[in-house]
């Protein structure tokens, strides 16, 4: 890959410098108190992670001159097939061991929500007639922007749900071997047979808390990482059969999710291909992927019919890609904070060594064209979302950044190739024992992290469905994230029914009608939120008690009996 010079030793040191400047300026440029959930993020999770990173790179520089010289890595294809399967085995046991079996944001809830659709056999589900007018309250977020629709399914493409509904458990699992095993292939044609070179870019990728974190959850980025990686395996093998076996990969990995994320990882392949002039080749791809992108952006039409019934009204924006951007463009503030705050997450739930060997990979292979479209990759993403959706949300890491973490491995063992075998040999005791910090470390700390969080919100979960009652109300103002407990299944065969306020008075007018036929309605107690507060370090205020009196009076006049869910 390229004749260019490594780096080198002696920039290997400035390298380190300048990356500990980058993640100092990103700290201090990242949003101080808003939104919400990147601050809770930031506070209780990010600044552990950065300084145990440090104080990991200190036990490096003493590794260093303790070990100054240990044994070059080998890796065989057997052992990776055995890492592919352990890496498999973590992630299934991991959703329930350290996400508790939970899915917390919005994203993942709507995953589970549409594969129990498609399993069913349907595009959509159809909603009771006494529910159309007010299906806003179980939840509609993430769903066609319709009053009283027929029907209800998310918006998103229907490719990870349906891969969810085809494979439940083991989906995830799968995912993450088959990334391992289609990077290992990767990197056996870009790296050549350097084992040393190819160990690291395992270390790099399978100790990276957003890699093994995001493959025990139902996001759709471990799926987009799949995809992509068995895309390039393919794409690189330069055949006619590995050609459109690599559009067909394309196809389905436009449609897991959003259309823009797998474009985003091939465009840079095919500004490859113009560059060395490959017409026909070109030709082949780009008339390709205009034909799937055409097709997955009529995927939201597909959709609005499913769902449109004949009294259903499109009350706003958003039922199709370009009015959705336009909406999300305009809503658009303080972009530059809120990637700080991205990337600053980032780097805490990546390996410590990834983006330092991986500057010096794209700085040793600058004239290298496949070098320039994996960091191109990267690049783009940042750019492309910093600029339309610089808030992610949810996630481990920078989860919009997760299809694009095996070029930035390949990246990494680039750098380390190109240190040369004397440097490799002055370094390689530092890199054994920053990876096993990592290990024993920063892995423990990120999976107590995520199981603090996801524990919380899933015991509050259980809890509800214990209520013997048919519906209960969640207020937008209980507690911090509350509304991420309001989701319900398809069929409404959920009780009690979790039905979201987003104002004291949202529920006003349906009192009556919920309440038509004496139902009991449950009103959560301040102190059934504490566990959520105690997880986000801001336990919940008296917003919760005002509501429930309020509410008890109106839903009691209508006929419902109040119990109260302490």
């Amino acid at each position: 890959m390229g004749k260019d010079a490594a780096p080198g030793g002696r920039w290997l040191l400035a390298l380190m410098v300048g990356w500990a400047l980058v993640v100092a300026g990103l700290w201090l440029a990242a949003p101080p108190a808003h939104p919400e959930i990147t601050v809770f993020y930031r506070k209780l999770q990010d600044q552990w992670l950065l300084l145990a990173m440090l104080w990991a790179w200190a036990g490096v520089a003493v590794a260093m001159r303790r070990w100054p010289l240990v044994r070059v890595w080998r890796i065989d294809t057997r052992a990776v097939w055995g890492l592919a399967a352990l890496a498999a085995l973590v992630a299934l046991a991991g959703h329930y061991l350290v996400l508790s079996g939970y899915d917390l944001s919005r994203d993942e809830q709507m995953v589970s929500f549409d594969a129990a659709i498609y399993r069913a056999g349907r595009l959509a589900w159809p909603v009771p007639v006494e529910w159309r007018g007010d299906l806003p309250a179980l939840n509609t977020l993430f769903m066609m922007p319709l009053a009283r629709p027929a029907a209800w399914v998310s918006t998103y493409l229907p490719g990870n749900a349906m891969l969810e509904a085809l494979l439940g458990p083991l989906k995830t699992p799968l995912l993450m071997a088959v990334s391992v095993l289609a990077l290992w292939r990767v990197g056996r044609r870009l790296l050549g047979p350097d084992q040393d070179a190819l160990a690291v870019m395992m270390a790099l990728f399978l100790l990276s808390g957003q890699v093994l974190f995001s493959a025990m959850s139902r996001f759709a980025m471990p799926a987009h990482l799949a995809f992509n990686l068995v895309w390039l395996w393919l794409f690189l093998r330069d055949t006619r059969r590995g050609d459109l076996a690599a559009l067909a990969v394309g196809f389905a990995a436009t449609g897991l999710h959003q259309p823009l994320f797998h474009p985003m990882f091939v465009a840079p392949w095919l500004a490859l291909l113009l560059w060395e002039r490959r017409w026909g080749r070109l030709a082949l791809f780009v008339g390709a992927y205009l034909a799937v992108g055409l097709f997955w952006l009529w995927w939201p039409h597909i959709t609005l019919d499913a769902v449109r019934g004949p009294d259903s009204v499109l009350v706003e924006a958003g039922s199709d890609y370009v009015s959705r951007l336009m909406e999300t463009l305009a809503q658009n503030s303080d972009n530059g904070t809120l990637m700080a705050a991205n990337l600053l997450r980032m780097v805490a739930w990546t390996h410590p060594a990834l983006w330092v060997l991986a500057a010096a990979g794209a700085w040793a292979g600058r004239r290298d064209g496949r070098v320039l479209a994996l960091l191109g990759g990267a690049v783009i993403v940042v750019v492309v979302m910093g600029l339309i959706l610089p808030y992610q949300g949810h996630g481990f890491g920078y989860r919009y950044l997760h299809p694009m973490l095996g070029n930035v491995a390949l990246l990494g063992a680039l750098g380390w190739q190109r240190l040369g075998d004397a440097w490799r040999d002055r370094l390689r005791g530092g890199m054994v024992a920053l990876s096993g910090l990592t290990l024993v470390v920063l892995i423990p700390m990120q999976g107590w992290f995520a199981h603090r969080l996801y524990g919380a919100f899933a015991d509050a979960s259980a809890k509800i469905d214990t209520v013997h009652a048919d519906y209960i109300i969640i207020g937008n103002y209980d507690a911090p994230l509350a509304l991420d407990l309001g989701i319900n299944r398809p069929d409404l065969s959920n009780r009690p029914l979790r039905l979201i306020e987003y104002g004291y008075d949202d529920l006003e007018e349906m009192a009556p009608r919920l309440c038509a036929h004496g139902q009991t309605v449950a009103l959560p107690a301040r102190s059934f939120y504490f566990g959520i507060g105690r997880a986000l370090n801001m336990m919940p205020g008296r917003t919760t008690t005002r509501r429930r009196a309020w509410h008890t009076q109106e839903f009691t006049d209508a006929g419902c009996k109040v119990i109260s869910l302490p």
